[in-house]
């Protein structure tokens, strides 16, 4: 890895929690996330959130308490920038994905998205804003887009203005949900860490239509991302051109990102236009 937690922070949570045999797995944007063997000698997971993101621990806690392992990993605690959850080794869900069985990923995301905007009481608190979340999208430079993408970011804004301007649905949000993050556990399907957000339903689909990451063949066709949004829209009672909307805006965005942090965007460019064509014609 190329860089780690401080130990202090390593140590209080295997003292906290009585973990041992700390094995780093894998390092994000965000994130450090290590298996660790828990006192009754079965595996967790360990999350240690980065010094700017250390509220999303918080966030992402209440929310996994609130799912109660329905779509998603089972929590076991959060403290500090730490989160410790249940550990998963299924395959992706970008497998039967990418193995001639897309259409029943896009069924099985649909269904956990069913499961986590199930409503229940007590709705946890602090969860994100989604307008807040995307605040970066809408003050990107867009100077740093390839000339001949500039539009794709002018449109995908001009379609954010539209639907935040229409009042919809608040619910709280996954935030991340596709086939590179849901995984197959005993009682089936389930999401990983969620970022925890509040917003629009259709936001917990957008995600999908960037995924399986890289696959062209699928992530690029007109005609797999029309079907994805009927099927959506059927299972989930969603306006069909909302959710394209927002997987529109969730690519633009991941563009945007992306080029902050000095990283190409070749796959968002492959994606982004085949969506703002199919969201036209909805």
């Amino acid at each position: 890895m190329p860089s780690a937690p401080a130990d202090t922070i390593l140590n209080k949570a295997a003292i906290r929690w009585n973990l041992s045999k700390l094995t780093p797995v894998a390092e994000t944007s965000r994130a450090w996330t290590y298996r660790v063997q828990r006192e009754d000698n079965t595996s967790a997971a360990l999350r240690v959130f980065k010094p700017d993101h250390t509220a999303d621990a918080d966030r992402a806690g209440r929310l996994l308490d609130w799912y109660r392992g329905d779509g998603a990993i089972r929590h076991y605690g959060t403290s500090d920038q730490c989160i410790l959850t249940e550990w998963c080794e299924g395959k992706l869900l970008s497998e039967p994905a990418t193995d001639g069985k897309d259409a029943q990923a896009t069924g099985a995301i649909a269904n956990l998205i069913g499961m986590l905007h199930v409503a229940r009481p007590d709705k946890p608190e602090k969860l994100l804003p989604l307008r807040d979340y995307l605040t970066d999208f809408h003050t990107a430079d867009v100077r740093l887009w390839p000339d001949t993408a500039r539009d794709l970011y002018a449109r995908s804004i001009g379609i954010a203005y539209a639907v935040f301007d229409k009042p919809s649905a608040e619910i709280p949000l996954h935030g991340d949900v596709h086939h590179d993050r849901v995984m197959l556990a005993e009682r089936g399907w389930v999401a990983r860490t969620p970022i925890g957000l509040l917003g629009d339903p259709a936001w917990d689909l957008a995600a999908s239509f960037l995924h399986p990451w890289g696959e062209v063949k699928l992530g690029a066709d007109p005609v797999r991302i029309n079907a994805m949004a009927d099927a959506f829209a059927t299972k989930l009672d969603l306006k069909h051109k909302r959710i394209l909307a927002f997987g529109a805006i969730y690519a633009a965005a991941s563009a945007c990102r992306a080029l902050a942090e000095g990283q190409p965007i070749n796959w968002q460019l492959a994606v982004l236009p085949n969506l703002l064509a199919v969201y036209d014609l909805a």
